[in-house]
Order: C-alpha cells, then sequence, then structure tokens
C-alpha cells in the first residue's frame, strides 16, 4: 500500500513537532506501509518571507519572488529525514527541480502539468521514506515555480495520482471538517464523510481546512482523501466519491468575511474581464444587474484598489463594503425548498440579503460583516440541532 501524507506548518514547526511526525511516519512505515510525506515550510515562514520581500519591493510578484518562497518547504524536508535516519529509517528528500514536477510559468499560482513517478517508486522500493516539497515545481526552462496558497495539498494529491497512491492523508491543526467553523458555532459537528463536490464548494465557499484545487484532483483520478489532526492523530474526515442517489443533505455552512461589492457600467463584459485580469482581481460572485450594469464581490483590499483604478479612469463605481458571505452545502440542495427556508430564517431575523446565488450544490447568501455570526448560529440550530 502506497500512502501520501502531507504536513502542514504548524505540524512541522519546530524540533519537537518535527520529531512527532518522524515517529508517526515511522510507525506508518514499520506497518507495511510504502511513505511518501509531503511537508509546507515551517508554520509562519512564508508569511515572513513574504514579509522581507515587501520591505524590498511594495509589490513582490513573479519568478523572484518564486524563488524566495521556495526555500521554507526544503527546510521543512530536510530536517524530517534527518529525523527519520534518527529513529533508524531511510529516508530522502527531494525538491520539485529534482523531481522534474513541472508546471506552467504562471508564477506564484501555477498549475501542476506533469509528475515523473519513477525516480519515488524507485526509492520507495528500496525501503526509504521519500520526502517531497509541497506547493512547488518548475516550468519548462527550469525556473522555480509556486502554486499559491495551500498548494501543498495540491502537491501531495498530485504526487498520489502520479504513484497510484491508495489515500492521501493530509494533517493539519483541526481534526476534520465541520458542520460550521467551530470558532464561531461551538455545537458544529464533525463530518465523517463527505463527497468531493460537497467538499470543493465548501472550500470554494470559505472554509480553509483544504485546497479547493487538491479536491478537484482528487476527484478526477478517484483517490480518497483524509483530512486530519497532527496533534491527536486521531480518524478525521473522508472526501471520497459518494453514492447519494437523489438524498439531499445539507453537509455544512462556509462563510466569507471581509468582502465588498462593486457596481459599474460598463459597454459590455469583455471590458469588464480585461479590467479585472490587468487588475488581478478574484471575483467571489459575479452578476448582471441589467443592460450593462455589473456587480462584482470580492476581498474588501481588493474592491477598493479596484475601485481607485476604476475612477482614476473615468468611471463611476458604486463601493459597498463591510459585507460576508454564508453558505450552506449539500448535494441536490438547490431543487428542494432549502434555499427557500433559509431565506424565510434570514428575513424573520431581519438580516438583510444583499444579494443570493445558488447551484446544485449550495446557495449562499451576501450579508453585512456584523451579522455574520448570528446568521451561522441561526443556520447550525435550524439545520443541524
Amino acid at each position: 500500500m502506497i500512502v501520501v501524507q502531507k504536513f502542514g506548518g504548524t505540524s512541522v514547526k519546530g524540533t519537537e513537532r518535527l520529531r512527532e511526525v518522524a515517529k508517526w511516519v515511522v510507525e506508518n512505515k514499520n506497518k507495511g506501509k510504502k511513505m511518501i510525506v509531503v511537508v509546507s515550510a515551517p508554520g509562519g515562514m512564508t508569511d515572513s518571507l513574504i514579509e522581507k520581500a515587501k520591505e524590498i519591493n511594495s509589490n513582490p510578484r513573479g519568478r523572484e519572488l518564486d524563488m524566495l518562497l521556495s526555500v521554507g518547504e526544503q527546510i521543512s524536508a530536510a530536517l524530517l529525514a534527518m529525523g527519520i535516519e534518527e529513529l533508524g529509517e531511510k529516508a530522502i528528500s527531494f525538491n520539485g527541480s529534482q523531481l522534474d514536477i513541472r508546471t506552467n510559468n504562471d508564477y506564484n499560482n501555477a498549475k501542476i502539468l506533469s509528475i515523473p513517478s519513477k525516480k519515488i517508486l524507485d526509492k520507495l522500493n528500496d525501503g526509504y521514506v521519500v520526502i517531497v516539497t509541497g506547493f512547488q515545481g518548475i516550468d519548462s526552462e527550469g525556473n522555480t515555480t509556486t502554486l499559491g496558497r495551500g498548494g501543498s495539498d495540491t502537491s501531495a494529491v498530485a504526487i498520489g495520482a502520479a504513484v497510484g497512491a491508495d489515500k492521501v492523508e493530509i494533517y493539519t491543526d483541526v481534526d476534520g471538517v465541520y458542520t460550521s467553523d467551530p470558532r464561531i458555532v461551538k455545537k458544529a459537528r464533525k463530518i465523517k464523510s463527505i463527497s468531493y463536490d460537497e467538499m470543493i464548494e465548501m472550500a470554494d465557499k470559505g472554509a480553509k481546512v483544504l485546497h479547493c484545487r487538491s479536491i478537484e484532483l482528487a476527484s478526477k483520478y478517484e483517490i480518497p482523501v483524509e483530512l486530519r489532526s497532527a496533534f491527536t492523530w486521531e480518524e478525521g474526515t473522508w472526501i471520497k466519491k459518494e453514492k447519494t442517489m437523489e438524498n439531499s443533505v445539507v453537509r455544512g455552512i462556509s462563510n466569507i468575511s471581509n468582502l465588498a461589492n462593486l457596481r459599474i457600467n460598463l459597454k459590455n463584459m469583455e471590458e469588464l474581464v480585461e479590467h479585472l485580469e490587468e487588475n488581478h482581481i478574484e471575483v467571489k460572485l459575479f452578476q448582471q444587474l441589467e443592460n450593462s450594469k455589473f456587480s462584482i464581490l470580492t476581498g474588501k483590499e481588493e474592491a477598493q484598489r479596484f475601485y481607485k483604478v476604476l475612477k482614476n479612469r473615468g468611471y463611476f463605481p458604486e463601493l459597498t463594503d463591510d459585507l460576508s458571505m454564508i453558505s450552506v452545502v449539500g448535494l441536490g440542495i438547490a431543487s428542494n425548498n432549502i434555499p427557500r427556508k433559509l431565506t424565510k430564517i434570514l428575513n424573520l431575523n431581519e438580516i438583510n440579503i444583499d444579494s443570493i446565488s445558488s447551484n446544485q450544490t449550495s446557495v449562499s447568501y451576501v450579508i453585512s460583516q456584523n451579522k455574520l455570526n448570528n446568521a451561522n448560529a441561526i443556520f447550525h440550530r435550524e439545520l443541524f440541532e
């Protein structure tokens, strides 16, 4: 059995954490598993490197930023290999370049194109624990690239697909996926199992426990993924293919804070897309209101920056900030009366709705930021308690 285990930044921050991870990996290897370990940079290091870059350049981007950010994972990988060797097992670490993990050249947000498996499989067959730096690869010219925030999750699943792994285990400082954010809703419950589509929707709508692209990859290759805690080692939440027939089950509630809405009159959609791409605006929700008026929901800081750009170019956008989005996720959710029920609940509790969007897996409400926690508590009570 080939198992890929990925460890996040808090899991490998400091010598004691690395020792605990090394013990756990060796314990799993001794059960007859062939072990591939993907690691993030030590907790806080990536942010620290970005801050250093900003001291030199106010808006660091591109190739040189990727060169800088890639060093964190190499520190984790090499130290973990040393820790495993200290326990009497063979271990070897590889970075993205050494394994020829090929990506496109979209610096700071690259996409994986291919991962040769021979070198990894040869080392596994020789009895090694193979440790791989997450979050990084190389482009066609050999330049270091990084996959964007949370990219180590995607590295782990992609490597699992390349070698035909039986499962991928992702270890963080949380012990699974919950029905709502447990920091907001005290009665939130851990979900035992969730489908790929539902987890993709929860991640896209604000659940930060997993990188959305990693679950899209897992779904494509039908690789079971388990989210677990590296601090308790207890069984967590399985993300896998599920047979649901026509049953509609509400799985969880996700939310995104600190959003803003921009309304603007433009000639057509092409003009809007051009402005968005040029200014690197990540849109959370998009609506065409009437004629040539468009509504864009994005992060508050991005919206304020984009607002200034548009005003300087002679447009007259309307900006509404201090917004948030709450989403209820579950397969088939839009084909029954759940959206209508939720809308009624918000109205009864005098929570104004800025806009609504839905698909077959979720319904989302844009509301005031100061009403978000209240809406979370009300939805959870009505749906899960």
